[in-house]
Formats: C-alpha cells, structure tokens, sequence
C-alpha cells in the first residue's frame, strides 16, 4: 500500500510525497486504502501539548477558542500564550523563544498539521454542538508533546463518521 506523507512549508505550501511500504514511519491507513504517517512537524517552539491538557488541565478549547464559535478552531495568540508564560516558567529557553515574539509583537510562525482542500467547507463549531470531540478527528492530543495528525481526513473518512453518525452525507453539506 502506498503512504501518503503530507508535509507544510513555512509558507503553508502542502507537499504530498508517496511513499512504497518501509519507506517512512508507520501511519493511519484511512477507508480510501491511503496511509498518513504521523511524523511531528518541526514547528518554531517545541509545544508540548501533554504538558498543557494533562498536568496543567488546559481544555483544547481554552487555546483553540475559536471552534466553539465558527469554521476554524484557530491558533492561540501570543498574548494568550504570553499572558501565562510572562511569569510562568519564563527562564526556559523555549519560552524565552516566546517571549521574543511577544516583544517583538509578530505573531509565531505556526506551521500548520491539519489542512483540508480548499474545496471542502467545514466547520469545527457545528461538529462541537453537536457532541463530536476533538479527539474523534485529532487524537488523543493529551499525549502528544507535538501535534501530529492520526486520521486522514479524507472523503471517505468523513463519510464513514457521518454514515455512523447518521447524519447527512449530502454533496452540498461539504461542497458548497
């Protein structure tokens, strides 16, 4: 089976790489017969999502505000970050990373690990009203030290949750 890599360059570029068996880290195999590796991007400041959601108790929706809210769950600003870390742990060097942006007022150059198709509309705020967790599509983040995404996300994917779901599986649901 051929593995799907999909890799995001500073610039938001997505880079798809097929790989034969063997060839990379062991992945997800998705309903389409498609594999995603599950390799971290090496992001700006090593986040340690671990650390956050299971010994300091962050809820995903405390940094990731906007999900609740509309299509996007959104990147938490520095201010957020900072508003905790200006006094909390801030001698360690990936903080002090942090801070520099803070100072120099310049947002921290996330490189993005879940991208859908430009195609496809979804909205994180219908799936959160509606029961879906975040760890039905991103794993279980709270043993991630680095994001990394475990489901392919793909039509069919999504098709099989909506189908278990019984929920809608009209074209114009996604499509639109």
């Amino acid at each position: 089976m051929t593995a799907l890599t999909v890799l995001v360059s500073a610039g938001g570029l997505v880079i798809f790489s097929a790989q034969e068996p063997g060839e990379g880290d062991a992945g997800v195999t998705d309903p389409s017969g498609l594999e995603v590796t599950s390799a971290a991007t090496a992001q700006p400041i090593a986040f340690d999502h671990s650390h956050h959601v299971r010994e300091v108790g962050l809820d995903c929706q405390f940094c990731h505000a906007y999900a609740r809210r509309g299509p996007v769950a959104g990147i938490p600003s520095v201010q957020r970050c900072a508003g905790c870390h200006e006094t909390v742990l801030s001698d360690r060097p990936e903080i002090l990373k942090l801070l520099e942006y803070w100072e120099q007022e310049e947002p921290i150059p996330w490189l993005r690990v879940h991208d859908l198709p430009d195609y496809v509309r979804f909205s994180h705020k219908s799936h959160i009203r509606s029961g879906v967790t975040c760890e039905n599509c991103h794993g279980d983040v709270s043993t991630m030290e680095a994001a990394v995404q475990v489901e392919s996300l793909s039509m069919g994917w999504c098709l099989s949750c909506h189908e278990d779901r019984g929920v809608t599986r009209d074209c114009l649901a996604c499509h639109y």
